[in-house]
């Protein structure tokens, strides 16, 4: 039996809409009619827009002519009696097929920027030439001068000891499990009173002033020196930058050009997740700092008292989800528990 539906056309390249009415054969003949055109077709030669929920789908003739239905529920249901549903219809009306496969989308993407990302980032950053690593360590010392940072005011005789002490711990290190892409060197800085020690890309390793005079020792000093060269021979500093680089431009590609609420939305998941990979690199670095003080002194303690000199002298209280640093009290319990002087 045949229907007919009334509508309107716009034609080619024209907003202009002209009265029409569309006449549904029983064996899937389209004739469409109106004032501007008159021709008929199959369905199956006939470019159909897609199905989305009970909205009236749009039929593309030859030469370009779309007509536009009245009475979408009656065309959506001929349609469906005379041509068989995409794939991708069926999947989209299966709220089971749904929920799986977005509880799926949410697995995977957990699992890829929390495991994907930060192994793809090591790999990309061990394949960087030693060139990148000096680039982006002379630029470090560059901003290090700019925040104030200035010469030790240390004793030459206690630099000269650190330098020595530096260079013995380095020199004591397995060169097979502990090679660098370039030689670590110690550089000590004054900053006020801000007991602080960081690595930079280059190999440099920074004590302040003050952490040289809040370590109670030399083994002290010696044990987040190695924490420090840990971060430098995993080339932490690199995988950073680029585990930043690989967030910034995965946002860009799913939410594409954004402003307002949805850029800060997005600005802050990717801080978040950086600062969860960066406190993922200062556990890594205390794992390396650990492995050596229990192979040379049969315990963390030197590494563990530092800790808790810092976790006293702490008066920013600071969120573990929004700290670079994994809590004191937490790096502190997990070294305790590689100490198998007190097992």
């Amino acid at each position: 039996m045949n229907h007919q539906v009334d509508g309107h056309v716009l034609g080619p390249k024209n907003s202009s809409k002209h009265p029409a009415s569309l006449l549904l054969g029983s064996h899937g003949q389209l004739t469409l009619s109106s004032e501007c055109c008159n021709t008929q077709c199959q369905l199956e030669h006939a470019l159909l827009s897609r199905s989305i929920g009970a909205m009236a789908r749009t039929i593309t003739f030859d030469g370009g002519f779309v007509f536009v239905c009245n009475e979408p529920q009656r065309l959506n249901r001929w349609i469906a009696q005379h041509s068989s549903t995409p794939l991708i219809a069926k999947l989209e009306a299966n709220l089971a097929l749904i929920i799986l496969a977005t509880v799926f989308t949410a697995i995977v993407g957990y699992a890829t920027f929390v495991y994907g990302v930060p192994a793809a980032a090591k790999v990309v950053a061990h394949m960087l030439p030693v060139s990148v690593e000096r680039e982006v360590g002379e630029h470090s010392l560059t901003m290090l001068d700019d925040m104030g940072f200035e010469a030790s005011e240390l004793a030459p005789e206690r630099q000269a000891q650190l330098q020595q002490m530096f260079s013995a711990t380095v020199e004591k290190l397995d060169p097979h499990t502990a090679a660098f892409s370039q030689t670590p060197k110690l550089m000590l800085r004054h900053t006020g009173e801000m007991a602080n020690a960081f690595a930079l890309a280059d190999g440099h390793v920074i004590l302040t002033d003050a952490m040289v005079n809040l370590a109670a020792n030399d083994a002290q000093l010696e044990a987040v020196v190695l924490h420090e060269l840990g971060h430098i021979q995993q080339r932490h500093i690199l995988t950073n930058l680029v585990q930043s680089a690989i967030l910034s431009i995965s946002a860009a590609l799913i939410v594409g050009e954004t402003s307002g609420i949805s850029d800060i939305l997005v600005s802050f998941t990717v801080l978040g997740t950086s600062l969860s990979y960066s406190r993922q690199h200062e556990r890594e670095a205390d794992e390396f700092a650990a492995t050596y003080l229990q192979r040379w002194y049969q315990s963390t303690a030197s590494l563990v008292q530092l800790y808790q000199a810092l976790d006293d002298g702490h008066d920013v209280d600071i969120p573990g989800w929004a700290s670079t640093h994994p809590e004191l009290t937490e790096r502190i319990e997990t070294l305790q528990l590689h100490d198998t002087s007190q097992q």
